[in-house]
């Protein structure tokens, strides 16, 4: 049965050419000003949308449990709104007790919206977790929607006959309270994302920003609403029977992690054995030590700087949205340094070709990604092993590092000439250059700048084996070197610090890989001639 689906919908894909786009997609391409080939960095940055007037408050977010206790923090200061969007909320402790926040807060007045994604947000998919849901919108003020539902992503997949369609997903991190503080950056709600890494075993290394400015929130609360009021935000309806309400369990979950980061004793039903899911939350606070007391804990100074929003929803196979636009227009117009750490490497063609006029103006491109020691996705690693040599060629002046340290990088961070910055949700990944909805924020500060990079500057510093430069030979002129036939020779690759059986495994996937690209509806999306032109 399902060769014959893939059968059919090669077939299909051979007759019509779809490429489907999102009717509110166009909505993104008109959010940046005009633009030409000689634009300064500054000039560039000012035709994104403006932000408003005065300098933004930020703070970097950069340790897990601090940006867990300022996310808290800000909740406990709502007195009027508190919007929310997410790609991943964990059933964890985590993600329960910032439910069971948002549930108390309606108590004092505040209204509360919330967007979760139908595919990341796996509450969807188990009935506990809809109960969890359903306590919240049961109140009666608390308003929860999940974007595209997978009922949904199904069947435009079959309509448009190409199932990367169903992939498209909300992908925003996004808190604002009041309108006028907000969270941004690449955390979702979950264990790993605010834990210690001396806590938990899988721990990602993350940075978010925290604003005070309400254009700048008032901006992020748009990104938020372009996809909330989309038509595929699925509105959770309150039950006119509540058979199961969860209320209780949120109230314990609230209760303990209050006391966890006052750094007091967890309630006394939760010592010994707690029924229900309580155990399990009970014993995940206590593995979090480093976590214990944090609202005690001083968080980073605040920093004054210039902002603008860039903005991407959800769409099917379009590049021409806000963000890669913006990131296309500061590329073309740095001058002497583009800096970017991002969690996956996987570039389209259109976005080889704008690095490599970088590089022929003479501009040192840095980079710095996961590896296959480092990173969580085997198929995203599949399809960098497949493109890293290449690129390298086709990029003289790229210096690309492999993380080589336990910790995964999920932050997604870019400089620009040292004075001009990104922090978002953005990945160098066809999934967010081509589908997801994404957010960005553009600092213009040099000392935000530095800031913001110190971290993966100070990691690239270290060398081995917190990271590895991966090479290409080359001739005396720079010329990339081939073997006899005609594959480029590499000095230092993934493949010199990474274990024989998992490399194994990703050699596998990249065979596969290979094979899929060949199908019609799916090479658009990755570099079609790896060669140098």
């Amino acid at each position: 049965m399902l060769l014959g689906v893939i059968a059919v919908w090669i077939a299909a894909n051979i007759l019509f050419d779809v490429q489907p786009e999102r009717p509110d997609a166009q909505d993104a391409k008109e959010q940046l000003g005009p633009y030409h080939d000689d634009m300064s960095l500054r000039e560039t940055f000012e035709s994104f949308p403006e932000s408003g007037p005065g300098a933004a408050e930020l703070r970097l977010l950069r340790d897990n449990e601090l940006a867990w206790a300022a996310r808290w923090d800000l909740l406990d200061k709502a007195q009027r709104s508190i919007d929310v969007s997410y790609f991943i909320l964990r059933q964890d402790i985590f993600g329960v007790a910032f439910l069971a926040h948002l549930l108390k807060k309606p108590q004092d007045g505040v209204q509360v919206r919330v967007l979760l994604d139908a595919f990341g947000s796996r509450l969807s998919w188990h009935p506990k977790g809809n109960d969890y849901l359903d306590t919240l919108v049961n109140t009666g003020n608390v308003e929860v929607r999940m974007y595209r539902p997978l009922r949904q992503r199904i069947a435009e997949g079959l309509l448009h006959l190409n199932p990367v369609v169903a992939l498209a997903s909300e992908h925003d991190k996004i808190l604002v309270v009041d309108g006028e503080r907000a969270i941004t950056g690449g955390r979702n709600i979950g264990v790993e994302y605010f834990s210690h890494p001396a806590d938990a075993e899988f721990v990602f290394q993350d940075v978010e920003v925290e604003i005070k400015h309400r254009p700048t929130a008032a901006a992020l609360i748009a990104a938020f609403e372009a996809q909330y009021g989309a038509e595929d935000a699925d509105r959770i309806m309150r039950e006119r029977l509540d058979i199961q309400s969860q209320a209780d369990d949120l109230e314990w979950a609230y209760g303990a992690m209050t006391a966890w980061l006052r750094g007091e004793p967890l309630p006394d039903h939760a010592q010994g054995t707690p029924p229900g899911p309580r155990a399990g939350w009970a014993d995940e606070l206590r593995e979090m030590q480093r976590l214990k007391g944090s609202l005690a804990k001083a968080l980073p100074d605040y920093l004054g700087a210039e902002t603008r929003v860039l903005d991407s929803v959800t769409r099917f196979n379009d590049t021409e949205d806000g963000i890669s636009r913006g990131a296309t227009r500061l590329v073309e117009s740095a001058r002497r340094e583009i800096f970017i750490q991002s969690p996956y490497l996987v570039l389209t063609e259109p976005a080889v070709k704008v690095f490599a006029r970088a590089s022929q103006r003479g501009v040192p491109i840095t980079i710095l990604t996961n590896s296959p020691a480092s990173s969580d996705s085997d198929v995203s690693q599949a399809f960098f092993l497949e493109q890293w040599p290449h690129l390298v060629a086709r990029i003289p002046s790229l210096r690309l590092y492999g993380n080589g340290a336990d910790q995964k990088i999920h932050a997604k961070v870019a400089s620009f000439d040292k004075v001009l910055s990104l922090v978002g949700t953005y990945n160098l990944s066809p999934e967010s250059m081509a589908l997801n909805s994404e957010v960005m924020v553009a600092v213009w500060s040099r000392d935000f700048a530095d800031k913001l990079t110190k971290n993966p500057r100070a990691r690239l510093a270290a060398g081995e084996p917190k990271t590895y430069r991966y090479r290409i030979a080359r001739d005396r002129d720079g010329t990339p070197q081939r073997d006899e036939d005609g594959e480029l020779i590499v000095e230092f690759g993934p493949e010199d610090h990474t274990d024989v059986e998992n490399m194994t495994k990703l050699q596998a996937y990249r065979k596969s890989l290979e094979a899929a690209d060949k199908l019609p509806g799916v090479s658009p999306y990755f570099i079609d001639d790896y060669r140098p032109e």
